[in-house]
């Protein structure tokens, strides 16, 4: 198999992250591995399992219900992978160790990898 050219792999990163800010569960179910991992380094978030991932996903809604990824600032390629600068922002409807506190705005500089095989996300690791 042939690596995707950098314009393919930003196009599946965004669609991935489109999906995960209107938790469209149905289109993430699609984009992404039965046995993705991922993981946010430094913030105690893992999950090994496209089911858990998106029961996670259903969880940081709940709260954190405006949360939402930014816009690209600056991305690279390497093989399979996108490596993505940008911001992850939301209001914690409760406590969350590592985010924030209940009532708390939360905003974090983020630079994620995504690897993707065959058009599907593998692997999201988080730094931020």
């Amino acid at each position: 198999m042939t690596n995707p050219q950098p314009q393919e792999l930003l196009e599946l990163a965004l669609d991935v992250v489109d999906a995960w800010n209107r938790v469209d569960l149905d289109r993430l179910r699609k984009l992404v591995d039965e046995d993705i991992t991922v993981v946010h380094q430094n913030r105690g978030v893992a999950a090994t399992g496209r089911d858990l991932m998106l029961q996670t996903v259903e969880q940081m809604k709940a709260v954190f219900p405006d949360r939402s990824i930014g816009e690209t600032t600056r991305w690279a390629t390497t093989g399979n992978s996108i490596m993505r600068e940008t911001t992850w922002q939301g209001t914690a409807t409760a406590d969350v160790p590592g985010f924030g506190k209940a009532g708390e705005f939360c905003k974090l500089n983020v630079l994620s990898i995504m690897t993707f095989e065959n058009g599907r996300l593998t692997e999201w690791c988080d730094y931020g």
